[in-house]
């Protein structure tokens, strides 16, 4: 290669800082959008394990030939859907607690007085995900709306 040929496919500091500068604000502009997609699936995840969660205990409650408590239906699934389900948001954790909260976790609190199971998931900021309460033989639940981060 000649010298002229060398000085023509030579790259200056200020190309590569232009360059620098193009990727850098293409980064600025697809992170957080991928970002928000990968919460909005966790979330999401969160709401599938609680609905599921939900319609187990209304199925155990009315195969409820024992006549168990709340309290104890709940331990029996909790341990039965940790083998199948997964935390969507921290792997080291189980999907679902019994009365303690955690990162990703689908917290179940049961009170034998009231018959009654309250099923609630939070996200990173502490604020709701899904809250249902089971009084058998209904239930309602509140969901928040994974959309509203668009709306911003």
């Amino acid at each position: 290669m000649t010298e002229e040929n060398k000085k023509r496919f030579k790259i200056t500091p200020v190309e590569i800082f232009v360059l620098f500068l193009v990727v850098l604000g293409f980064s600025f502009y697809f992170v957080p959008k991928a970002m928000i997609s990968l919460e909005q699936k966790q979330y999401g995840r969160l709401q599938t394990n609680a609905a599921m969660m939900t319609s187990k205990i209304l199925a155990e409650f009315s195969d409820n030939l024992k006549k168990q408590k709340p309290s104890e239906i709940i331990v029996k699934l909790t341990d039965e859907m940790n083998k199948l389900c997964t935390n969507p948001i921290d792997k080291t954790k189980p999907a679902y607690s019994i009365n303690e909260e955690c990162l990703g976790c689908v917290v179940l609190k049961a009170d034998d007085k009231a018959k009654n199971v309250v099923i609630t998931a939070k996200d990173k900021e502490n604020k709701l995900v899904v809250r249902t309460v089971i009084q058998p033989p209904s239930f309602v639940t509140f969901n928040k709306d994974l959309k509203e981060n668009d709306k911003k």
